[in-house]
């Protein structure tokens, strides 16, 4: 997975819009499972499918791990 702290940098220097969902976001997983739909439909990349699943399950661990709430 690419570093985000890298990609937040790199959208600052070209002042490019980022969002950031954190694991304790209740609606963060549900929002990167609609995102993974959108990504196979449209990314034909096998290795950035592969990350956002990798992402989804790192989610669904810290919820099942953690309590989950909506963030400050």
């Amino acid at each position: 997975m690419k570093n985000p702290i890298q990609m937040i940098k790199q959208c600052i220097a070209n002042e490019e819009p980022y969002f950031v969902l954190r694991g304790k976001d209740i609606c963060a997983l549900p929002a990167i499972e609609k995102y993974y739909e959108s990504v196979k439909d449209k990314v034909k990349d096998p290795y950035f499918i592969e990350e956002i699943e990798e992402i989804m399950k790192d989610f669904r661990a810290f919820r099942d791990e953690q309590e989950t709430h909506i963030p400050d």
